[in-house]
């Protein structure tokens, strides 16, 4: 059985994404999670299940419906294939619309896969907030990326390591959901163990690498999605301006690899490590939006 764009009521049930077109929007991984809850499913099993009713399937994971391991599930919201057909399958299963932009699919062609943190990382005094206001528990896209290091609105930096002192010898949980840890089942909010706030003073660049991945987020639904070539174009001209040239400098700030930014020069490169963008933008003071050349869709579109 494959889906098909004829279609009257949704196969899965339709939950609405979250924080579409919002610096908070909801990771298609946490969607998945959500979905899997409802379903009394484990996600990896739901995973496989939508990845296994696309036409492309075969050629992303062959047998069908069986579970996806955890370590792949990056995949499930970067800038490759899995990533376009869960997408593309959930928009036909659920009737719901945006998946696309609950990933960084919109940037493909300009940053590479390689940026995203495995493992959860998390607000407690989100989760607290949602909680007590009983909104739905959900996890945003922004916890995902690997430059990503605080919550803005809370001023503090993100968690990484769950504070349950059992948690590393229990087992993996068999369905995750948003706001409890993926091993031990346990509630990652604020009030349930102490965290060390002295550890959570932000720096400017903090604030400003934060700020610029917001803002990224943000508009994902509303741009043309930027060439390579104009981005190089971009890089070439702020190295000239603001490092006269010297190529070691620009490397050094950067965090880029010689090789990488000769490729850039040589308009060879493929893709472009989101850190060096960001690193870029905070060192000069351009806007992210600005160093990645991005423009507007018109507004009938």
């Amino acid at each position: 059985m494959y889906i098909s764009r004829q279609y009257s009521a949704s196969y899965l049930y339709s939950l609405e994404p979250m924080n579409v077109g919002t610096p908070m929007v909801e990771c298609l991984m946490s969607y998945l999670g959500r979905l899997a809850l409802a379903h009394n499913v484990e996600l990896t099993k739901l995973a496989a299940h939508t990845i296994a009713l696309h036409p492309c399937k075969r050629s992303l994971y062959p047998k069908q419906f069986a579970p996806v391991p955890r370590w792949w599930s990056a995949s499930f919201y970067g800038t490759g294939k899995t990533a376009t057909m869960i997408a593309e399958s959930l928009e036909l299963l659920t009737l719901q619309k945006g998946f696309k932009y609950m990933t960084m699919l919109t940037w493909k062609e300009v940053i590479h896969n390689r940026m995203f943190y495995c493992d959860k990382k998390w607000c407690p005094e989100c989760f607290d907030e949602w909680s007590e206001a009983n909104k739905e528990i959900y996890e945003p896209l922004m916890w995902y990326l690997t430059s990503t290091n605080a919550c803005l609105r809370h001023k503090r930096k993100l968690e990484s390591l769950c504070p349950n002192p059992k948690c590393k010898k229990l087992k993996s949980a068999k369905i995750e959901c948003p706001g409890y840890c993926y091993r031990c089942g346990n509630w990652l909010g604020q009030k349930e163990y102490k965290f060390f706030q002295k550890e959570h003073n932000l720096t400017e660049r903090d604030e400003w690498i934060n700020r610029s991945i917001e803002e990224l987020l943000e508009i994902a639904p509303y741009v043309i999605p930027p060439t390579m070539e104009l981005v190089c174009s971009i890089i070439e001209g702020n190295m000239r301006k603001f490092f006269q040239g010297n190529q070691k400098e620009f490397c050094s700030v950067t965090d880029m690899h010689p090789i990488s930014l000769r490729a850039i020069l040589r308009r060879s490169q493929k893709r472009l490590p989101l850190r060096a963008l960001l690193l870029l933008s905070y060192y000069t003071r351009t806007p992210l939006l600005e160093v990645m050349g991005v423009s507007y869709k018109d507004s009938n579109e």
